[in-house]
């Protein structure tokens, strides 16, 4: 689980320096065309959008790096739910405006 929450982090982080620093958005449908979520309306919203799942799993990635360091067996199992629920929350998100 801490291997996906850092690869969500990393897809998400990476999206948003792409999109919203670089400004290399060719190959995405903005402007809402076709059945995609309301965050394609245009770069400036996907790159937030991403910015912000991408420090939500990296918020969660730290603590639960820093759980199963200390030995929190507790703590660590609640994290991963939570990086469950993030994946849900994410999947869910996406189909909202299509």
């Amino acid at each position: 689980m801490v291997l996906l929450a850092g690869f969500m982090t990393f897809i998400n982080l990476s999206e948003a320096y792409n999109i919203g620093i670089l400004d290399q958005t060719g190959g995405y449908p903005f402007g809402g065309e076709g059945p995609t979520p309301y965050y394609y309306e245009t770069a400036g919203l996907y790159a937030k959008v991403n910015l912000i799942w991408g420090l939500l799993f990296l918020g969660t990635l730290t603590y639960g790096i820093g759980t199963v360091f200390k030995g929190q067996r507790e703590r660590t199992m609640w994290t991963f739910g939570l990086i469950v629920f993030l994946l849900i929350a994410m999947w869910i998100h996406g189909q909202i405006g299509m």
